[in-house]
């Protein structure tokens, strides 16, 4: 795997109080990790940034005073268990041992660094160093009225290979179903993207206020949690693949299509433009697209490292019946042995996705895992749409996740009352089985949404 300002601000000011932290063990629902898994999250970690989570804010505020911790007063994550607060130690002094050893008694449920995590994409990404924030979204254009050839279909060889073509006989998709797509963020004016761009519907178009009060200024078409503004843009050109992958607008004469012709795709930032970004501003996402009524997120980023707040996040996210699609990673290694994050929890809502080539084979570089990979998806040599209205090949389980996101979409499209657990069984089911996946993915096999599509009746 490889790493593949703001003016306006939502809730997440840099505004910090004086408050608490601290930390103790994993909690017995979620996946229990060993010891050397949180000693080892300091290397790739934000350097005096914690995430605690407590059972009440109030029997903390002392010992956070006498510790000179500073904690951001928003919640990162409310769970009938806890809840979760982001911690700054400026002076530099404090890491887990501190916590075990001084809050044992002040109610701290868990803690643990903030982490990194970064895009899972082969190739490395340099990111556009002049855009600091991005462009106004354009007003969509308008799509003709009978659909066009997209000219450029001849290069994206794997959606033949997945029989999308096919299922667009029996399904083309709908703007109705919402796809988060949590990246490095999206070229939300592309000519191939522009109509499958998600608009949110209770707030008006820079007018510097909050109209649907849920916190964020002039969030038109999702939110920017790296750089703490509302344009999205993708200034790395991973998240513009991967959004056109699942979903770039078919049948306008323009580009390619992606696996759903029609769908709304959520651009939400959260991945530096070097790819990489914290597990603060990936549960910021997920929220974000959970309360924004996504019905499918998109995750092509990963690391090796637990986190039991992001996990607690995808676990919120299941209980709002929102599918979690994720990359397996790029190291050519055995996930049941030594885990990729997030693909790796072992959650319901989670579908984990290899990379597959053109010569139906696992990609050179997939990770696989009998037990906690689903399913293979084509991930070499895509073609899909860049940043700054381009196209372009990339190769990476990165690529290979937003085509089942794509999948998913056009099945929720087709029968919307389908839950997330659903579509994940006819993922799985309807794959095309080989023995180069045999022993490799739990299925068995590789993607086929027609296959998919036809199965639906049944659920």
């Amino acid at each position: 795997m490889i790493f593949l300002r703001s003016t306006l601000q939502g809730r997440f000011k840099p505004f910090y109080l004086t408050a608490f932290v601290c930390a103790v063990g994993f909690a017995a629902e979620l996946s229990s990790k060993p010891a050397e898994i949180q000693a080892s999250a300091k290397r790739n970690a934000l350097a005096g940034e914690f995430l605690v989570k407590v059972s009440s804010r109030t029997s903390f505020i002392d010992f956070a005073q006498e510790q000179n911790l500073l904690v951001v007063p928003q919640p990162l994550l409310k769970t009938s268990s806890g809840d979760w607060y982001k911690v700054i130690d400026s002076e530099g002094e404090f890491d887990l041992e501190n916590f075990l050893e001084r809050g044992l008694e002040s109610g701290i449920l868990h803690a643990e660094p903030n982490l990194t995590w970064r895009s899972l994409a082969r190739e490395v990404l340099p990111g556009d160093e002049t855009d600091k924030m991005g462009p106004s979204p354009e007003t969509p254009t308008r799509l003709p009225k009978r659909p066009r050839a997209d000219p450029l279909m001849s290069k994206v060889w794997g959606l033949g290979r997945v029989a999308a073509p096919t299922a667009w006989n029996k399904a083309v998709g709908s703007e109705r179903v919402v796809v988060a797509d949590i990246d490095t963020g999206v070229d939300y004016n592309h000519e191939d993207l522009i109509n499958n761009i998600w608009r949110n519907p209770g707030e008006v178009p820079a007018d510097g206020k909050d109209n649907d009060g849920n916190g964020f200024v002039d969030d038109v078409v999702g939110w920017d949690f790296s750089n703490k503004d509302n344009r999205p843009w993708d200034d790395n050109d991973h998240g513009s693949h991967t959004a056109g992958t699942m979903g770039a607008t078919g049948g306008n004469g323009r580009g390619i299509s992606g696996v759903s012709k029609r769908l709304s795709i959520m651009p939400l930032k959260f991945l530096s433009r070097y790819g990489s970004g914290s597990t603060e501003d990936a549960i910021r996402s997920i929220n974000y697209a959970v309360a924004a009524g996504a019905h499918i997120l998109s995750n092509s980023w990963g690391g090796d490292e637990y986190s039991q707040a992001l996990e607690e996040a995808i676990l919120a996210a299941a209980e709002k019946n929102v599918l979690f699609v994720a990359a397996a990673g790029n190291d050519f290694s055995d996930n049941d042995i030594t885990p990729m994050y997030p693909a790796s929890y072992q959650l319901a809502n989670i579908i984990s996705v290899a990379a597959s080539n053109s010569s139906e084979q696992l990609a050179e570089f997939s990770n696989f895992g009998s037990k906690s990979v689903h399913l293979a998806a084509p991930g070499d040599v895509i073609y899909s749409t860049l940043s700054s209205n381009k196209y372009g090949v990339m190769s990476g389980t990165s690529m290979a996740c937003p085509m089942v996101a794509g999948a998913a979409a056009l099945l929720k499209a087709y029968k919307p009352d389908l839950t997330a657990t659903q579509i994940k069984a006819l993922l799985m089911e309807s794959v095309d089985k080989s023995p180069a996946y045999d022993g490799k993915v739990m299925s068995g096999g590789r993607l086929n949404v027609a296959r998919a599509l036809g199965l639906v009746a049944g659920f």
